[in-house]
């Protein structure tokens, strides 16, 4: 057989690329879709004050999540789909063995770490009571490890699935497991940090589970059935376990540095708020009200939207890293520009949506009342933050797989330091509108520095209109019709009625606007998973897209 008929085109490269990232991304809806169910749970279940202790201690497990994993998991699956792509395919299995270690060795250390010093954890975040909630979720650390280390290695395969179904296994459990627990620990009479220590074990159930599919996956997985476009030029030789702990260091310490920090924001809030809000002059018990509803309701929403732009960072980084080892510079741009312009079109009516919409949305999803009416006018403000996480997690993987894996830690450590500094004099003069403003700052500052290092190392970026104008305009006219129809339907019909009807056209109307207008075009469409089908689908409505 001609070998060269086994290569993948840049086309359907590509087209693979998306169906990784069409998995991703429908799994994640589901998660996060699952996940809010959870925080809803927990706002009308545990209240503001059991929600703020679970949010403390979930945001400092998160922290040290994002330390543990970060960057190995990526930096596993770029060395793998290089090893594959030069046909070194038992050099790959090497490097997930001594990532495995590696990962192992991380796990342990910080479940014991959480565990013995959960009390001092507490105390400097200045939440003592969330103690307990820290040492019930310590042993998600070593079992978030080990599954993170499989992921990296499917995703060395550009395989998403694996990764999709086992965050889908984690958010059901943690639903499922926390929901019961805390009904349980509530009937019992249980004060608020007990019941929110229970509901947080959820997460640890969650993941155990998901670790455990993934490794029945990984036992089964014939790594031979997916080598197959790189099997004429197999090369039997391997890295010595030095030079491949090296090189996995290399890669995942800047980017667990980047990530770090970025998380480190949120640890910023967890520490900053509630102390700088006490000095405002607001009472313990309204501090952690205001601070479980901010957590639970507003960074939860604002982060909603990334569920549908870490899949294709996520996805991108073998990709590029293989296109470049092998020095196509054309599929490289082409696929840089292409996912750019895809993440911008999703972000930017999300953030005008969830800024315009606020309100209605919050209340749409049944937290309580009082809580929407504090949190909806925050959340306006941090929707603007959602177009720049966009930006961030592209231009992060542009510059990953560049090797430019320190400008990332610049870029957010400069955004880090402009939300420290905003935090501190807004929360003492405004109070907690100071929160969501530093925070639309800090990512302000590290997406235009990202873009800046982005335009320097790794190439230009493509037309500015096309990527920003475009979708403005369309988000713009779409969001602010709904808005208007919005308006009138809420003298008419019920008010959540009236948001699901208005949202729902405000979805359409952005389609519409955008085929008209061009910035989905017919490549952008030829890539999606049943793109033919799309296609008869917009014909048959009157929309014939060309190129």
């Amino acid at each position: 057989m001609d070998t060269n008929k086994r290569k993948a085109s840049p086309k359907s490269a590509i087209g693979m690329f998306f169906s990784g990232v069409f998995v991703l991304t429908l799994a994640n809806i589901l998660v996060k879709a699952v996940g809010l169910v959870s925080k809803i749970v927990l706002n009308r279940v545990v209240g503001s004050v059991g929600a703020g202790y679970y949010s403390s201690a979930y945001e400092i497990y998160a922290y040290l999540y994002v330390i543990s994993t970060s960057g190995l998991p990526v930096a596993l699956s770029i060395m793998v789909s290089k090893s594959r792509a030069k046909g070194r395919f038992k050099e790959a299995k090497k490097i997930f063995e001594v990532a495995f270690i590696v990962l192992l060795i991380i796990g342990v250390v910080f479940s014991i770490l959480m565990i013995f010093f959960a009390k001092q954890i507490a105390s400097f975040i200045g939440a003592e009571q969330t103690a307990l909630c820290i040492i019930s979720i310590a042993p998600t650390m070593l079992f978030i490890c080990l599954s993170s280390c499989i992921r990296g290695y499917f995703q060395g395969y550009q395989l998403m699935k694996p990764t999709a179904v086992s965050q889908l296994i984690e958010a059901c459990a943690k639903v499922g497991v926390g929901v019961i627990f805390a009904l349980w620990a509530k009937a019992e009479g249980y004060p608020d940090y007990i019941v929110a220590a229970f509901t947080i074990l959820g997460v640890t159930v969650g993941v155990l589970l998901g670790m455990a599919y993934l490794y029945i996956k990984k036992l089964f997985f014939k790594e031979k059935s997916y080598n197959f476009e790189h099997l004429e030029f197999e090369v039997e030789e391997t890295k010595s376990t030095k030079q491949i702990l090296k090189e996995l260091f290399v890669i995942a310490i800047p980017i667990t540095l980047s990530s770090s920090v970025l998380s480190l924001t949120t640890i910023i809030d967890t520490i900053m708020v509630q102390n700088r809000l006490l000095s405002y002059g607001m009472s313990e018990m309204s501090v952690r009200i205001y601070y479980g509803d901010y957590t639970s309701l507003v960074i939860s929403m604002f982060n909603m939207p990334t569920i549908l732009f870490y899949p294709i960072a996520n996805a991108l980084v073998p990709l590029i890293s293989a296109t470049r080892e092998k020095g196509d510079k054309q599929k490289s741009e082409e696929i840089r520009s292409l996912s750019l312009r895809i993440i911008t079109l999703i972000a930017v009516p999300c953030a005008v949506g969830l800024g315009v919409f606020s309100y209605p949305i919050l209340d749409l999803l049944m937290f309580k009342q009082d809580s929407v009416s504090r949190a909806a006018p925050w959340l306006s403000i941090a929707a603007v933050s959602v177009v720049f996480l966009g930006i961030i997690a592209t231009t992060n993987a542009f510059l990953n797989t560049a090797g430019k894996q320190r400008l990332p830690i610049i870029s957010m450590l400069i955004g880090a330091t402009a939300k420290l500094t905003t935090n501190y004099f807004l929360l003492g003069k405004i109070g907690i509108y100071g929160a969501p403003i530093s925070t639309v700052i800090c990512y302000l500052f590290a997406a235009s520095f990202n873009i800046y290092f982005t335009v320097k190392h790794v190439g230009k970026l493509p037309n500015i209109k096309k990527i920003f104008g475009l979708p403005i305009l369309s988000a713009t006219l779409s969001i602010g019709a709904s808005a208007l129809v919005y308006l009138l339907l809420i003298n008419l019909l019920p008010i959540k009625i009236s948001t699901v009807i208005s949202i729902a056209l405000a979805v359409i109307l952005y389609l519409i606007i955008s085929l008209k207008l061009k910035s989905i075009n017919y490549d952008d469409i030829s890539m999606l998973p049943n793109n033919e089908k799309i296609f008869k689908i917009l014909n048959k409505v009157g929309f014939f897209v060309r190129k």
